[in-house]
């Protein structure tokens, strides 16, 4: 393996640009080295033919981005420009090429491109061609961050590719029973827009319909709605369970005699009581209705449905008899007592929590294009 990547081998391979690192490596260490010096020498001799002959075809291609592998060929050279200048051991031996003037111009030429590209995009006045235009001038700005209006467009490109995601308020179909989901609604939100999408802003459907702010902007309508209903919620009846058995534990100390020395002994032999064990549950459970409408059209882009049931749990005991005769676990459970159940909100609280995970995966898995 270290042969592998040895200066000499990659040079042989015809990888000329990584033998030429290697060897800038092995001459910082030792900068006598002439071994190294005769392959650097020759590496980086062909990594600049090699690299001019790649340039020249990529300019006389008719590919409208071209300037995207010319700008690359240039970066990678100008890199191990950058390293030779501060390897003297290098410079004894080559004179580094200088391509900053070249990089520079391909630079200008590949943002031009591509705020070109990104513009005639923006006519088109569609979702996706925002998006589009905003990778393309999100590109433009890396290579040329002073580029003229660049974080104009940037702004004009997301504001048009942005989804507007409004959550519904989400009803609770259950008998006889006030149940709040509002608390659902903001968690949910709220983790969405944890998620920094770029191109995705979620809003509970209530901000759609606010009256205009001071300066008279209304909301914008929501381009999807996420509508999130609860059906069939119930909450079960109460069940208790109650248990009777007689637990026996044998080689238990119940008591010592003394012997005719003088001398106690303990006595061992069996202990016993009467277990009493009470179990009381109380089941609730439903199914989370998940659709993604497009309100222009009233289509329905996306539909799940999630079951899930919570089942809360009150578990004690009492006994007679010798406590001894209980294990660790028994003896714990008769310290515990009977409770009364949790209020409907509270268990509604504690069905409705794995079903929010659940669906934050699922948005989020959903709207990843959008990320």
């Amino acid at each position: 393996m270290v042969g592998c990547s040895s200066p000499k081998n990659q040079f042989e391979k015809g990888n000329y640009e990584k033998a030429v690192t290697l060897s800038i490596k092995k001459l910082r260490k030792k900068p006598s080295n002439q071994k190294q010096q005769s392959i650097l020498k020759a590496a980086y001799g062909y990594a600049v033919q090699v690299s001019a002959q790649k340039i020249t075809q990529y300019q006389q291609s008719t590919d409208r981005f071209k300037w995207d592998k010319i700008i690359g060929q240039y970066q990678q050279m100008q890199k191990l420009y950058t390293e030779l200048l501060i390897c003297p051991g290098c410079l004894s031996v080559i004179t580094p090429v200088d391509y900053q003037t070249e990089l520079n111009e391909a630079l200008l030429q590949g943002a031009q491109v591509h705020v070109e590209e990104g513009l005639a995009a923006l006519k088109t006045n569609t979702k996706e061609a925002g998006r589009k235009a905003y990778n393309h001038f999100a590109q433009a700005k890396a290579y040329r961050s002073d580029y003229a209006n660049i974080d104009e467009y940037l702004l004009q490109a997301k504001q048009l590719g942005t989804e507007i995601i409004g959550i519904s308020r989400i009803p609770v179909a259950s008998k006889g029973l006030e149940i709040n989901s509002a608390f659902f609604l903001q968690q949910l939100t709220q983790a969405l827009n944890d998620l920094n999408y770029r191109f995705a802003e979620f809003y509970p459907l209530d901000y759609f319909v606010q009256n205009p702010d001071a300066n008279g902007n209304k909301p914008p309508a929501p381009d999807q709605i996420i509508d999130l209903s609860f059906d069939d919620y119930y909450i079960g009846q109460i069940y208790l369970k109650e248990t009777r058995e007689t637990v026996v534990r044998d080689s238990v100390k119940v008591g010592s005699v003394t012997d005719s020395l003088g001398k106690k002994i303990p006595v061992y032999g069996k202990v016993e009581a009467e277990l009493q064990l009470f179990d009381k549950t109380l089941e609730s459970g439903g199914l989370l209705n998940i659709a993604i409408i497009q309100p222009s059209t009233n289509a329905v882009l996306f539909q799940q449905k999630i079951p899930n049931t919570y089942v809360w749990e009150n578990h004690w005991a009492t006994y007679q008899g010798d406590k001894r005769a209980l294990t660790k676990e028994e003896l714990k459970l008769t310290r515990g007592k009977e409770l009364l159940p949790p209020a409907p909100q509270d268990l509604f609280y504690a069905f409705t929590r794995p079903l929010f995970d659940q669906t934050a995966v699922l948005l989020r898995r959903r709207y990843r294009p959008l990320k």
